[in-house]
């Protein structure tokens, strides 16, 4: 049962509302958190990463718990379907995914949105790649002070547990990355050079450990319940308020009728980028940017063919700057499902190139009030355009992922470089967008309170108001880290 108040409750308990909860719990002891999870608690350890499961039949089983709404058990790629994504086109191989869906599949194909629902203890943080790189200057928020933006992400990478180099020692990798680096280091600052891809990962034997939500939360997985509290298989259906204030907070089992209401004096919707706006709508705060400008890098896939001396295990990050405006990550990748092809001699390796999408209020989250999920919040759908840029953008990605395959070895035989639909990455931003002003070109300002409220933030990859194409989730994170003290800072009582 809820409890019937609480100093602050955050919905949602992935990677950036976890970080609100430590960061008010460092700012504000005493703090009453409750979080809310609309799915279950899959792993005995909150929040734990599932990929540290060795059993492969095991783990995909929690994969599919792991996910929101109807839950459909993956089904093996047909060689037809290979043969086809060899080939460059989309097909439903791609949904095989546990949770990925298209969300407006009646649409032509380059305007499909390839969305993902995650509804357990941990969210995306059970889930994720655990990449942790830094954005490039040009991706940054440009109203947030440069060396409050730094500090932000030093605070970021300690939640995250990030190593820069957790495959330290990969010979086969430092040579290839020297490869690299002889044609793409020209001109780079020294924070942006050619790299081992930062993860939140921690070594173990022959292997990684990686951070999940539990690490980010760390000795509060373990607090009292009086003090901190994460409800599992609880939908959050409204938040409430009177004028400028949040006062409470609509909760119920998911597919339930009854409700109780717990009251708060603070709250925090740090759902993903799709479903936070929609928690907003079905609350009735509903600022004109709400759900627009939604917006993802592009992801060009590309698999190359590795000879060398040794096995590649480690992966290399090609880093964005203000002249490149890609981020590309190298790494080795498994073929063991896939039909093989005769010519394949040497070791595959998996390339994907982000490539930054225009930002555009077009390219939106629609919300229906006539059809309802499974939550019983309004039904979403998704409205996405590709700019005439955006098609040049990934035409330009495309030829490097050509030049790096040719550096690595050569584009393995019989693999077309594909263009995934946009959101297959999993790191759409935009649709509660941050801003300097309140203007009706976002939902909230720099420390991620909507505007219009005293006691209302957001947080999720959804705040990132920038073109990028580096991975968002140290970013959130570091955004989300500006909201918390600030709670804690002004909610706080006096001693």
């Amino acid at each position: 049962m809820p409890p019937l108040s609480a100093d602050v409750v955050i919905v949602g308990s992935g990677p950036t509302g976890s970080a609100y909860a430590r960061i008010i719990r460092r700012d504000w002891p005493e703090a009453r958190i409750l979080m809310v999870e609309a799915g279950p608690k899959i792993l005995p350890k909150a929040g734990a990463h599932l990929d540290n499961i060795a059993d492969l039949k095991e783990r995909g089983a929690l994969e599919v718990l792991a996910q929101g709404g109807e839950r459909v058990p993956r089904t093996p790629i047909t060689e037809k379907e290979w043969e086809a994504r060899r080939a460059g086109g989309f097909d439903a191989s791609y949904l095989r995914r546990s949770g990925l869906f298209i969300a407006n599949d009646a649409d032509p194909q380059e305007s499909l949105f390839a969305g993902f629902s995650a509804a357990n203890v941990g969210g995306m943080g059970t889930k994720w790649s655990t990449g942790t790189p830094t954005p490039s200057r040009r991706e940054r928020v440009p109203f947030i002070a440069a060396a409050e933006m730094e500090a932000a992400i030093g605070v970021g990478e300690w939640l995250l547990g990030t190593n820069t180099d957790p495959r330290a020692g990969d010979p086969v990798a430092a040579a290839l990355r020297a490869r690299l680096g002889a044609v793409f280091n020209s001109g780079r600052t020294p924070d942006r050079l050619v790299a081992p891809m930062p993860l939140a990962a921690t070594p173990e034997g022959d292997g990684l450990r990686y951070h999940g939500t539990d690490v980010i939360l760390g000795p509060m997985v373990d607090e009292p319940e009086e003090g901190f509290q994460i409800l599992a298989n609880t939908a959050c259906r409204r938040i409430l308020y009177a004028g400028s204030k949040v006062t409470g907070v609509e909760l119920g089992q998911p597919g339930a009728v009854e409700s109780v209401v717990v009251a708060v004096g603070a709250a925090v919707v740090a759902g993903d980028s799709l479903h936070t706006p929609q928690l907003l709508h079905a609350s009735g705060i509903r600022p004109a940017a709400l759900g627009r400008y939604l917006n993802d890098h592009y992801l060009i896939s590309q698999i190359s063919e590795l000879h060398a001396e040794g096995v590649l295990r480690s992966m290399s990050w090609i880093p964005a700057t203000d002249d490149f405006p890609f981020s590309v990550t190298v790494a080795p990748t498994s073929l063991h499902a896939m039909p093989g092809s005769g010519e394949m001699t040497g070791q595959p390796v998996g390339m994907g190139v982000f490539c930054p999408a225009d930002l555009d209020p077009e390219n939106r989250v629609v919300f229906d009030d006539s059809r309802r999920d499974w939550l019983g919040l309004p039904g979403i759908s998704i409205k996405w355009r590709p700019s005439e840029a955006d098609r040049v953008r990934q035409q330009q990605a495309k030829a490097v992922a050509w030049q790096i395959a040719d550096i690595i070895g050569r584009p393995a035989p019989g693999f077309a470089t594909i263009v995934l639909p946009v959101g297959s990455s999993l790191h759409y931003q935009g649709s509660v967008r941050m801003g300097a002003t309140d203007d009706g070109t976002s939902v909230c300002d720099p420390t991620s309170r909507v505007w219009g409220f005293d006691n209302l933030h957001v947080a999720g990859n959804g705040v990132i108001p920038t073109m990028t194409a580096t991975n968002p989730t140290l970013y959130s994170v570091a955004l989300a880290t500006f909201g918390a003290r600030r709670i804690a800072q002004e909610r706080r009582r006096p001693a």
